[in-house]
């Protein structure tokens, strides 16, 4: 082996080993924030789908077998934060009636189990194509029952009781601290309308709240968000891709600025981390909210962070840098 082949290769061991250094340091950095909270377990996730977008919980699901045996499987779980409720599951072939919810118990650790009410349905069931084992959909209702740890080096989240204590520093510079937004209204009811959502300012575009998408492996901008101008120019290329037999071809921009927190002392410019958007029609469940929707933040984004840290109880989300 010669001199350069050496130094290549001594140069690539220098490099891999500070990558595994920095990667070791951010998990430490949410294992210092938790130092004094009390965990009831770990899950893992998987990413999967388009861009390796769509997130998955793998929970440890207790079953009945047909001889009565009580077991625990993993199942995969979507995460979408637009289900209000706990979630929703993939309901037999058999199954009748879907009016009634159905208590599933999840088995964290050997002292800790988590049961969640969930609907019977057949939403998604075509995931089931990336993992076999996929058995619904966990929502909003599930995640504000826990303070959320996600730990998107390690592909885990790690459940904690709500009031768990955080021991993060007001100003700590390696972690954004925002307000958890949960604000929306359905107008023409004045009921809520559960999720996590992010005040953002992204000039031109409208000001509005953007939508925290696990679901989604590509943030989005709402045609809604756009000046008259810019839809005019959106519309007139879907009418020639129409024409040329290229209909719902994707269509996109990309943000200088994409700042969340504005008017709070963690305000930041995020656009860096994912400056592309992809143009979206707004979704039919947002048409009669009471707040301006901006968009949606998605996992390519999401997981350019080491950590997320989601705390209902004090209304407080944490992007771990």
């Amino acid at each position: 082996m010669n001199k350069r082949s050496l130094s290549v290769i001594l140069v690539a061991i220098i490099a891999f080993a500070q990558v595994a250094t920095s990667q070791t340091a951010e998990s430490e950095r949410l294992d210092r924030y938790m130092k004094f909270a009390h965990p009831l377990g770990t899950v893992r996730m998987e990413f999967l789908g388009p861009d390796s977008g769509y997130t998955f919980l793998v929970m440890p699901t207790k079953e009945t077998t047909e001889t009565g045996d009580t077991v625990v499987k993993d199942h995969a779980y979507l995460l979408d934060l637009n289900f209000a409720h706990d979630g929703g599951y993939l309901a037999p072939d058999t199954m009748k009636t879907f009016s009634d919810y159905t208590t599933f118990e999840f088995q964290l650790t050997k002292d800790h189990l988590v049961h969640l009410q969930l609907a019977p349905g057949h939403t998604h069931e075509e995931y089931k194509a990336l993992d076999t084992t996929f058995n619904g959909t966990l929502g909003y209702g599930f995640i504000k029952q826990f303070v959320s740890v996600f730990n998107f080096k390690k592909n885990t989240l790690t459940l904690y009781p709500l009031f768990a204590n955080l021991d993060i520093a007001p100003e700590d510079p390696k972690s954004i601290q925002l307000p958890l937004l949960d604000d929306a209204k359905i107008t023409y009811c004045g009921c809520s309308y559960p999720s996590i959502w992010l005040e953002v300012e992204a000039p031109p575009l409208t000001p509005g709240h953007v939508n925290l998408a696990f679901h989604r492996p590509l943030s989005q901008v709402f045609v809604t968000a756009l000046d008259k101008k810019t839809q005019n120019i959106i519309a007139k290329q879907a009418h020639a891709d129409s024409l040329a037999n290229r209909p719902g071809r994707p269509l996109g921009l990309n943000l200088s600025e994409f700042t969340v927190g504005k008017g709070t002392p963690q305000a930041q410019n995020i656009a860096g981390r994912g400056p592309h958007r992809e143009i979206a029609q707004l979704p039919a469940q947002y048409h009669d909210l009471s707040i301006a929707t901006l968009g949606t933040l998605g996992t390519d984004v999401l997981r350019t962070f080491s950590g997320l840290i989601i705390d209902p109880s004090r209304n407080k989300l944490v992007f771990v840098k």
